[in-house]
């Protein structure tokens, strides 16, 4: 039993990770062989006649130039960001300014988002106008804090009545 637990416990990973992955490819491979576009219940063997095709249409040639341009341009990020990871991790001179400046992007990120939310909520905003497209003409203020009615204990402490 002590052999089999461990095997116990990979049992749904595996089962998702075949499911998930190793099926699909297998069927991916399968239908490169055809000539099923998809939605017909009809497949046709073709051989390697699509891999033919593939590697003889100059116009598809365009795609593997765009494609390897993607791939060396996340090389070379990848590269730059190793670089200043490992330099900015050395006690170096204006070392904290580099890193704001580095950082920045991602603080911009965060206000735009801000911005987006508040011009959504506000009042007149994109939810109001949605919702009246749909007839719901809404003078709720989404970004206020609404009016609390004063509790029943602190009424029955000031002398008024609780009802």
């Amino acid at each position: 039993m002590r052999r089999l637990t461990p095997w116990l416990f990979l049992l749904v990973p595996l089962a998702l990770l075949i499911t998930f992955t190793y099926v699909p490819v297998g069927n991916m491979i399968y239908y490169s062989f055809t000539d099923w576009d998809g939605v017909s219940p009809d497949r046709n063997f073709v051989g390697a006649g699509n891999y033919e095709e593939l590697f003889t249409r100059p116009e598809l040639f365009r795609v593997f130039a765009v494609s390897l341009y993607y791939l060396v341009a996340s090389v070379v990020q990848i590269s730059i960001a190793l670089y200043f990871a490992t330099v900015l991790s050395f006690d170096m001179r204006f070392r904290n300014l580099f890193k704001g400046i580095l950082f920045f992007p991602y603080l911009i990120n965060g206000v735009a988002i801000g911005f987006v939310f508040l011009y959504f909520f506000q009042d007149g905003g994109t939810l109001d106008s949605v919702l009246s497209w749909f007839g719901v003409n809404s003078d709720h203020a989404w970004l206020s804090t609404p009016s609390r009615p004063t509790p029943r204990w602190r009424a029955c402490r000031s002398g008024a009545s609780p009802v």
